[in-house]
């Protein structure tokens, strides 16, 4: 008996499923707020219905520790302390109706503005964040009555290892199902407790890690990938059950710091590949996704290169089928 695949008028289709199957299919998330300003289509609601992007992290929730009161810092997308980020409830319900998911990254780019000091802290951490932005209970909070997805540990490579893994492990206690995500710099060696969030990370409740391969040794350079190879090994074995993201800048306003241009993404992906757990690439940030295309370039940068991390967005079914 001939095989499905011999007749002719199927095909076309064979081809094509044999395709679509072998074509990696990742994912795009990107961080939204810090240092915003008003470009056109960077606000949060336009960021989502570019459907680039499977998760969205509202940067930052800081300001915590040593008995001060967490707050929002959105950089000038909205001042939470007036009310003004309330009108992001109407774009987080969009973003969420979109599949996004939407998630609230605590911490920040300046480590003295927050720290964990004592497993008390990080338990009314995790109570204040799941009761103002992720319990649903209808609290009219900084960003009006929302239900967030998940938490992102956005953790200064000069911070302590202070108690993430407690604050991990509360907040999961609160809602197995919230997602936790963990952004860090790349240098890191297996084995060792070399960055703030190593604890956390082998606490197993973490999802998705996306290391930042900028301002770090292990960036990728198109010439001299060694350090970069060496560094995503450490990651994607180590922590071999966390979905792996590489995370990149969005605009060589910052090139000194590891830039990857459109056309040499291709050859990090190939690399980041080779691990069963890769799963695609974070941006940094919104702002400036959106500038690059206000820099003269012909498009912001997510769309350049969204092709290139997933190439199943090129796959068109034949005419017929």
């Amino acid at each position: 008996m001939a095989s499905s695949c011999s007749l002719p008028f199927l095909f076309l289709l064979c081809m094509a499923t044999a395709f679509t199957i072998n074509v990696h299919a990742d994912q795009m998330a990107i961080y939204w707020g810090s240092h915003m300003k008003n470009l056109n289509n960077a606000d949060l609601r336009a960021t989502c219905e570019t459907k680039h992007f499977s998760h969205v992290s509202l940067a930052f929730l800081t300001n915590f520790g040593n008995g001060r009161t967490p707050r929002l810092d959105f950089g000038t997308a909205c001042d939470a302390e007036s009310g003004g980020c309330k009108s992001l409830q109407e774009d987080i319900a969009t973003c969420q109706q979109l599949g996004v998911k939407v998630l609230l990254s605590i911490g920040g780019l300046n480590e003295q503005q927050y720290t964990l000091a004592s497993a008390q802290e990080a338990n009314q951490l995790a109570a204040h964040i799941y009761d103002v932005y992720l319990s649903g209970n209808g609290i009219d909070g900084p960003l009006g009555k929302v239900k967030l997805d998940g938490v992102d540990f956005y953790v200064n490579d000069a911070s302590t290892q202070g108690y993430w893994d407690v604050l991990a492990q509360d907040l999961k206690q609160l809602d197995e199902d919230m997602i936790l995500t963990a952004s860090q710099g790349c240098d890191h060696t297996v084995g060792q407790a070399d960055i703030p969030l190593y604890n956390a990370l082998k606490t197993g409740l973490f999802s998705k890690m996306w290391p930042r391969f900028y301002g770090q040794p292990c960036t990728y350079h198109p010439r001299h990938t060694a350090a970069f190879e060496a560094s995503v090994q450490n990651w994607a074995t180590e922590f071999s059950r966390i979905d792996f993201y590489l995370g990149i800048l969005a605009n060589p306003d910052y090139e000194e710091r590891g830039f990857i241009r459109p056309k040499e993404l291709p050859g990090a992906l190939k690399i980041a590949r080779q691990n069963d757990n890769y799963k695609g690439v974070m941006l940094w940030n919104r702002y400036l996704d959106v500038k690059f295309l206000e820099d003269g370039n012909s498009a912001p940068y997510s769309d350049l290169i969204e092709r290139i991390v997933n190439p199943s967005s090129n796959i068109r079914m034949p005419a017929g089928f």
